[in-house]
């Protein structure tokens, strides 16, 4: 059997571990499996918010600490314990409700610890996260209860689904473009993992901090990473072998990363043959 014992994996999971249809393909399923029964530690590292992350979460071999929330908190499923969480402050929440009343045609969600503050009705997103076992909580800037750790902005949604990288126009991705601009140099740090959404943080997150962080707490000499979206540069720079699916969006697919099958295609099944094939002729 191959040994995997010096290694972390760490997958994005929206069109990386799933498929764009955000299923799990099978493959991917049998090949961490494998890759654990060869002493590989796996995780996810993921945009989704804890609550927006437990459904999927309850499908996956996850006996490691998981990245959520792009690196704004580390979350121990096993145990519902969040260890680590990086929180916006009352600077950061005033700043992000200025924007707001800047652009109110975008639904913004504020993603805490236990739910989402949303603001701005879109009847497709609360049915999204339906999907996953979550109810918008419409309660306004008063009273804000949770601990908040990501300010997202979205345009409101066409489908059932986020849109696809090649799917948008200039027109459609200028508010984020300007938001972008405007909060370059700011306490808050900006991530774009989709074409029309913009995310907002505490500055210093990242999920390639947390990897490298995950690795070193679970004695793994190697860090493996795989991710398709411009939310995923930091932790594939990081890794010591970084990986990205055929239909990666285009700002990350030609940086020199190695390119596996695409997402529907079983894009983690394909990395871990790789990592078979590199242990074998060793």
């Amino acid at each position: 059997m191959d040994d995997f014992s010096r290694m972390l994996l760490v997958s994005d999971y929206d069109r990386t571990m799933t498929a764009f249809d955000g299923t799990i393909p099978p493959a991917n399923q049998a090949a961490v499996a494998q890759f654990l029964a060869g002493g590989g530690a796996f995780t996810i590292a993921t945009g989704r918010s804890r609550p927006m992350f437990r459904q999927p979460a309850a499908e996956l071999p996850l006996d490691v600490p998981v990245i959520v929330a792009n690196g704004a908190a580390v979350w121990e499923p096993a145990r519902d314990r969040i260890t680590v969480y990086h929180a916006l402050g009352s600077e950061d929440l005033a700043r992000i409700r200025e924007l707001h009343g800047r652009w109110p045609g975008l639904r913004l969600e504020l993603q805490g610890l236990r739910g989402h503050r949303c603001f701005g009705r879109d009847p497709l997103r609360d049915a999204y996260m339906a999907r996953y076992g979550m109810t918008p909580d419409y309660g306004g800037w008063e009273g804000l209860t949770d601990t908040y750790l990501v300010a997202c902005f979205y345009a409101p949604f066409r489908s059932p689904f986020h849109s696809r990288p090649g799917e948008t126009c200039p027109e459609d991705e200028a508010p984020f473009d300007e938001m972008e601009r405007l909060l370059a140099g700011s306490p808050l740090d900006t991530v774009r993992s989709l074409p029309r959404m913009i995310e907002l943080l505490p500055r210093g997150c990242g999920k390639g901090a947390a990897a490298r962080r995950l690795a070193g707490t679970l004695g793994r000499e190697v860090l493996l990473c795989a991710g398709d979206a411009p939310n995923d540069l930091p932790m594939l720079e990081e890794a010591d072998r970084a990986f990205v699916p055929a239909s990666a969006d285009e700002a990350v697919l030609h940086r020199g990363y190695e390119v596996v099958a695409d997402c529907d295609r079983g894009a983690v099944a394909d990395l871990i043959a790789r990592l078979e094939r590199t242990e074998r002729s060793t």
